[in-house]
């Protein structure tokens, strides 16, 4: 079964949204190169007056792979380099990594 896992990153502005947002879609090809699959990728404006954007994205690692051995391998890489190029980094003010188990019904098992 595969392994899935919820990655959420806070941004610092809606314009570091919107930056991060395109960067997430050139990581797809790079992240498949290392047996991570991507299933989808959605964006959290900041509600008004408060708050921060976020985008969530639902990956998942082949059934024996070691989830930190195949994020650190394409987080190395040369795609990663310059899929991150141009982009500063700082403006990503929060990360948190779910891993999730699917239950026995669920379309994702």
């Amino acid at each position: 079964m595969p392994q899935y896992q919820l990655r959420v990153y806070t941004l610092r502005s809606p314009e570091a949204l919107s930056a991060y947002e395109k960067v997430w879609a050139q990581h797809i090809p790079g992240m498949s190169k290392h047996r991570i699959a991507t299933h989808g990728v959605w964006t959290v404006p900041a509600a008004p007056g408060s708050g921060t954007p976020r985008l969530y994205a639902l990956v998942s690692y082949r059934d024996a792979d070691d989830v930190q051995e195949r994020l650190e391998a394409y987080l190395s890489s040369p795609e990663f380099r310059a899929d991150m190029e141009g982009f500063d980094m700082s403006q990503i003010v929060g990360l948190d990594e779910t891993l999730l188990t699917p239950t026995v019904d669920s379309p994702l098992r």
